[in-house]
């Protein structure tokens, strides 16, 4: 593809295009004395760098902004239609998929439902899932998409990401995995990412927040997992968990962790169920009523609000976002009742966050994959490929 006379699927920017792009993604419009502002750049050097930009349609001018003091400002945002991408979050019974606008908005998006993730069908199911998305967007904005992002649990990593030499998929008799098969057929570069890091990065790109600010994110899962945006940087390598909260102990429990009492496994074994993981179904099972989730609920909330606890002694936390695949009514229940404990804590030497729900909906782990190519391509310090991370890219 060429964009303006540039070669590539993706233009060379440099460093400084980068930032401002970055930038304009978590502050959304700016015009150009804000960027300088920002940017410690030059009014000369800033105007220099939006209209190239400008020139290979990454961003686009807003309507002026009249009624103010001085000349009227126009403001610059990201052009939607600059770049797309795709994104995939693969758990244990279903995937989804979506096609990302440069804003973060969806354009498409496709829900798969299996019985075996392991199972090779499962691969040929995402990957057909996947061709049909060219179609679904048109070809003028398919022709420019950048790359794919694929978010899933640690262990699956193995299954769907790049085989290395010391992989479990390398071999002579091994089929291509999804990330390749995908590197293939799209020629652009896959990025495999840890899906609550996924998760993070939605937040911290298209979710409600202050780019300042530092969020702890807790997801109520399987088990639980612990992400932090630190002051706009999300930390930690890119297919492991940015914490280790959940390894913390739990007072009172037999050799328990944080992580083995806030979350969805211990649940299903005090109700006496045994599935692998929550469903719709099992949703619609839990009555907020039933004493055993109420005794459940009460021991989660006292373990999240230990690794609250952990991580605001040690690093300044302005927010904390839980998430699950809870109803929305049981986790409101479950952050209401996390911020009673907290509000009542007698011990004022720690400071505490707010606490909420997260904030991007709906598939915030399958957009946080789409982001993921736009982070890496068109610039953002904040998640940089640290070692041992997936990435490949296409010559």
């Amino acid at each position: 593809m060429t964009i303006n006379g540039i070669t590539g699927r993706t233009p060379r920017l440099r460093p400084s295009e980068k930032a401002l792009l970055h930038l304009l993604r978590i502050n959304g419009a700016l015009s150009k004395a804000e960027l300088a502002r920002l940017s410690n750049m030059s009014a000369q050097g800033v105007s220099i760098i939006v209209e190239r930009l400008l020139d290979l349609n990454l961003l686009r001018k807003e309507p002026k902004q009249r009624g103010r003091v001085g000349q009227p400002s126009t403001p610059i945002t990201l052009n939607p239609d600059g770049a797309v991408s795709v994104g995939m979050f693969i758990a244990k019974s279903s995937a989804q998929l979506v096609v990302s606008d440069f804003h973060g908005e969806i354009r498409a998006e496709r829900r798969i439902r299996y019985t075996d993730v392991q199972d090779s069908a499962t691969t040929q199911s995402l990957f057909e899932a996947a061709e049909t998305l060219p179609e679904a967007i048109g070809a003028p904005l398919w022709d420019r998409h950048v790359g794919v992002g694929i978010a899933t649990s640690e262990t699956l990593l193995k299954t769907f990401g790049h085989a290395g030499p010391d992989s479990d998929l390398a071999g002579a008799d091994a089929k291509p995995s999804l990330a390749q098969r995908l590197e293939e057929r799209f020629n652009v570069p896959i990025y495999c990412i840890n899906d609550i890091r996924a998760a993070c990065i939605a937040e911290l790109s298209i979710g409600s927040h202050d780019a300042s600010n530092s969020t702890l994110y807790l997801h109520l899962g399987e088990t639980l997992g612990a992400g932090i945006i630190l002051e706009g940087r999300l930390i930690g390598p890119e297919t492991q968990l940015s914490s280790s909260l959940h390894h913390l102990p739990f007072p009172g429990g037999a050799n328990d962790h944080v992580g083995d009492v806030a979350s969805i496994r211990a649940l299903q074994e005090r109700i006496g169920r045994n599935r692998g993981y929550l469903d719709e179904q099992i949703q619609n099972d839990f009555a907020d009523t039933q004493e055993s989730f109420g005794l459940w609920r009460s021991e989660a909330v006292r373990a999240l609000s230990i690794a609250i606890r952990a991580a605001s002694a040690t690093l300044i936390v302005d927010r904390v976002l839980i998430a699950s695949p809870l109803r929305k009514s049981t986790l409101a229940g479950i952050v209401s009742e996390l911020r009673y404990t907290h509000e009542a804590a007698t011990d004022s030497r720690v400071p505490l966050p707010e606490i909420s729900m997260e904030t991007v909906t709906p598939h915030p782990r399958a957009r946080g994959a789409a982001m993921t190519p736009f982070l890496k391509i068109f610039g953002a310090p904040d998640t940089r490929m640290q070692p041992g991370g997936q990435q490949r890219h296409v010559a």
